[in-house]
């Protein structure tokens, strides 16, 4: 009797690697964004004016960096890392359009916290410590504004993974409801920032935390999800 291992077993195994990362992803996102809101990082109105701005950042770059090296650095790369896992699962799972939808618009977001990362740096490392004003005002509220565009895309992620959950069994079916939810939460913020009205902005902190919920659970829903066919393929045997 010969045992043979199939040909499939490293192509196993990699999946197994993609999902146990997805997890740690969707949970890393999570993770990021919480600490960079316990770092102590000032967090002005977004209709702040530029001496606002200007007195709420001085002297306190370190805090601020790492808030926004957190939230739109390390948490942009998790994000991508979940949707593009997803994006593999869909495609094994029949859903190809529905991943590749989640893929393109979580790297869109990643590409517009990246922008973000890149002006909040000049803001706190350049213009505040210069007393810049008028400038700071300007690309203060410019990240606030692309902050509110970032959230309609983060909306439509969470559409696209809610009909990977309705139509594919590799995400629990609760996730459709809660995606739906969320781009509601996460439109109606994202004009308060797109728009720099404080009243509707406030809405983030209600959309805030169904997104770290969402990514999360998709991350780690993935971790088992099996894409519409078997993980693991049974070794033959013959004689």
């Amino acid at each position: 009797m010969t045992a043979q291992i199939t040909p499939t077993q490293p192509d196993r195994l990699g999946r197994r690697t993609a999902v146990s990362l997805s997890a740690l992803a969707g949970i890393g996102y999570a993770a990021a964004w919480i600490i960079s809101q316990s770092v102590g990082a000032p967090n002005p109105s977004v209709a702040a004016s530029g001496s606002q701005v200007v007195a709420a950042f001085a002297g306190r770059s370190g805090p601020n960096l790492a808030m926004f090296a957190l939230a739109e650095g390390a948490a942009a790369i998790a994000l991508v890392a979940v949707m593009t896992a997803a994006a593999r699962a869909a495609r094994r799972g029949g859903q190809r359009r529905a991943g590749l939808a989640a893929a393109a618009f979580g790297i869109a977001v990643a590409a517009v916290s990246w922008t973000e990362l890149a002006l909040g740096t000049w803001l706190i490392s350049g213009l505040v410590p210069d007393r810049h004003g008028a400038t700071a005002g300007a690309v203060y509220h410019a990240i606030m504004r692309i902050d509110g565009a970032k959230m309609f895309l983060l909306g439509a992620m969470a559409l696209a993974i809610s009909q990977l959950a309705r139509r594919s069994p590799i995400l629990p079916r609760w996730l459709a409801p809660l995606g739906a939810l969320l781009a509601a939460a996460l439109v109606t913020s994202g004009l308060g920032f797109l728009l720099l009205i404080p009243g509707l902005a406030s809405a983030v902190y209600v959309s805030g935390v169904l997104l770290l919920i969402f990514v999360a659970a998709t991350g780690i829903a993935l971790r088992s999800a099996k894409g519409g066919r078997p993980w693991f393929s049974p070794t033959s045997v013959t004689g």
